[in-house]
């Protein structure tokens, strides 16, 4: 049932979110679903990172847009001491840099979404172009996933990949724009609707539910019929014995 786990931003509660070494904790533990979050360098390059600012995950006080990426790469992630001796891996990463560690694995799936702090900065057409460039070479599935619609249209209109909406909440109003859109997966946060009246829309696509670290809830969802569930404690998750 473990690929029915998505890893968020990785194996992000033994090492920083979004980091080299989460990624490849994520594959080590048997995910085949990871997710990942990209804003844009001032030179236009797909930096892995959630925030556009990087003071929560490294401790400095710079906007992502403002930074050229080879600035940004040199950049460490604060983490604890005992991991310092694996500091190459914990550095802020482009997206080449995370494609070229899980080129290894051709049997994962990895969902990029990009942030609308980089869309509303630069535009749709140079943050899509720039991330799909660094996608070129990629040995596993990807899937381009955004809180913009615009976004995954454009990714899907011009490069014919699966695309995933992530949405505020499931209301009527979202399932209108999801019947327009079509895409391959809806994602949404647990927090945002009503478990004990929750109905599964019915479409094509499959419905990914976030953040979930409870192993029991994990599974109640994939029986009620979640497709995904998308965690940012996998080392729980995995352990559980559902999902061994």
């Amino acid at each position: 049932m473990k690929d029915k786990l998505i890893a968020h931003r990785g194996d992000m509660t033994t090492y920083p979110e979004n980091s080299l070494l989460a990624f490849q904790s994520a594959v080590a533990l048997g995910f085949k679903n990871i997710e990942l979050d990209i804003q844009i360098s001032k030179d236009c390059v797909p930096i892995v990172i959630h925030d556009e600012n990087l003071e929560r995950t490294a401790g400095v006080e710079q906007l992502v847009k403002n930074l050229y990426a080879n600035e940004i790469i040199k950049i460490p992630l604060s983490v604890p001491i005992k991991y310092t001796d694996r500091a190459e891996l914990l550095n802020i990463a482009t997206l080449n840099q995370v494609v070229n560690i899980l080129n290894e694995y051709p049997e994962i799936t990895l969902f990029v979404e990009i942030k609308r702090q980089s869309v509303d900065y630069f535009n749709v057409n140079d943050v899509v172009e720039s991330t799909m460039k660094a996608l070129t070479d990629v040995n596993f599935k990807i899937v381009i996933i955004s809180f913009l619609e615009n976004v995954i249209e454009y990714a899907r209109k011009n490069y014919k990949c699966p695309i995933g909406w992530v949405i505020k909440t499931l209301d009527s109003k979202s399932l209108e724009m999801a019947k327009k859109i079509q895409p391959n997966y809806i994602f949404c946060n647990i927090n945002k609707i009503n478990m004990d009246t929750l109905t599964l829309w019915n479409g094509a696509w499959e419905l990914a539910l976030y953040d979930i670290k409870d192993p029991k809830n994990a599974k109640k969802l994939l029986e009620q019929g979640i497709s995904l569930i998308e965690t940012g404690d996998i080392v729980k998750l995995s352990k559980a014995e559902y999902f061994r």
